[in-house]
């Protein structure tokens, strides 16, 4: 029910080669020493007939400059040439070097200047943040409180936001994770949020990971949904960095990673359950608490899905009940990836309830044995299946219709 992940890390250098300079520098030392006091005279003749030389060619040269602002000719031209050539020299020489300079003096200054903000905030050298645990059941309102009767942990915080966790069915690996969060002016909905990752007993092993904002068809509610690695069991904060018009609030969840998960995970065989369909029922209203169930999704049972070589998708909602931030038209969606696929794969919704016309009129609900059955302990669930019987994707909370649609395909593009 676990995967892993790693990355390895390279680095290397390079070694100044000072002491080639150094050598090269006693060698003219040494040369200059070693110079007769004949040869001194006779260089600075030379060096005092070149420097005439210079001169004259100067002037000439001078003399030649045309109106216009170019340059004729100048005699003797052998001479000027000679002359010419190592003034050149030093001069390509010097403007290599400034060039050099100026090259490792922008490389100096990018490296001091920090990367571009990429405008979704995340952790700085010597930042602290605060890490909430869940909130006291007594201190939640009765909204909030139904919403962990449900199973979904709430964490409150100072500053007047709400952070609910959508799935707390965790383990090590790469997990679906999404939340709902409400702040002071209400529901957060920017388009994305970054997210920062650490364990609790290796707080410089970071990972940041940017939440996108989800909306629900109902175009009211909505959550921030991501995928996080835990790379092993233990505790986990997640440290969230809200955009505000001021700029970031950051609040900080724990998060406890058991060994498991208690629902199927990826890689699992998917229970062989015995759910009802219309041939089981006198009446599709028995199946679901929805107004207008589809009768594709009852047409086969888990078990004799899971017998029939082909891939499918479970739902587990209670349609008609869906009253909690996490609880959306999933049987809906369902239907549309029914319309998409048609019968590349097949499609099941399993209701929360064994009798569902009797919740809607009030009486007592009855929970289906299946839940137990697939370790379902929140109230909305949605698996992909491959035709071997092993779940490829899962769902705990809502899952837009994008998202359901995407996994399949994955599927049955093999």
């Amino acid at each position: 029910m676990a995967s892993r992940s790693n990355n390895p890390l390279l680095s290397f250098g390079r070694r100044p080669l000072v002491l080639i300079a150094l050598a090269a520098a006693a060698a003219l030392m040494l040369s200059g020493c070693a110079a007769t006091s004949d040869d001194q005279q006779q260089d600075q003749e030379q060096q005092q007939a070149v420097q005439q030389e210079q001169t004259a060619t100067a002037e000439s040269s001078s003399a030649g400059t045309t109106a216009s602002g170019s340059t004729t000719a100048t005699s003797p031209q052998r001479s000027t040439t000679a002359a010419a050539e190592p003034a050149e020299q030093q001069q390509q020489q010097q403007m290599a070097a400034e060039t050099a300079q100026e090259q490792q003096s922008q490389a100096d200054t990018m490296q001091e200047q920090p990367q571009d903000d990429d405008g979704m905030g995340g952790m700085s050298p010597g930042m602290s943040v605060g890490i909430l645990t869940e909130a006291n059941y007594d201190d939640l309102s009765p909204r909030l409180q139904l919403l962990r009767d449900s199973g979904y942990p709430v964490y409150v915080s100072e500053q007047g936001y709400t952070i609910s966790l959508g799935t707390p069915d965790l383990s090590p690996g790469i997990h679906r994770i999404s939340f709902v969060i409400e702040g002071p002016d209400g529901l957060v909905e920017s388009p994305a949020m970054r997210i920062t990752v650490v364990p609790a007993d290796a707080p410089g092993e970071m990972q940041e990971v940017v939440a996108r904002f989800s909306r629900f068809p109902d175009g009211i509610r909505g959550f921030h949904v991501t995928a996080v690695d835990f790379a092993a069991v233990g505790r986990w904060n997640l440290i969230l960095h809200i955009p505000t018009a001021d700029g970031f609030t950051d609040i900080g969840v724990a998060v406890d990673i058991p060994v498991d998960t208690l629902a199927p995970s990826i890689g699992d065989a998917a229970p062989p359950s015995a759910s009802r369909t219309l041939l089981d029922v006198p009446n599709i209203s028995d199946l679901s608490t929805g107004e207008e169930p589809d009768p594709g999704l009852y047409i086969i049972s888990l078990a004799d899905a899971l017998e029939a070589d082909k891939p499918f998708v479970v739902v587990f909602a209670s349609p008609g009940f869906c009253t909690n931030a996490f609880c959306g038209p999933q049987a809906e969606v369902l239907s549309e990836v029914r319309t998409i696929f048609g019968d590349q794969a097949n499609y099941i919704h399993v209701d929360l309830y064994e009798n569902p016309e009797q919740v809607r009129f009030g009486e007592e609900p009855i929970e289906t044995p299946i839940l137990e059955e697939w370790g379902l302990h929140t109230d909305e669930w949605t698996f992909v299946v491959n035709a071997e019987g092993i779940v490829v994707a899962r769902f705990e909370a809502f899952a837009p219709l994008a998202e359901v649609e995407a996994a399949l395909a994955a599927v049955l593009e093999g």
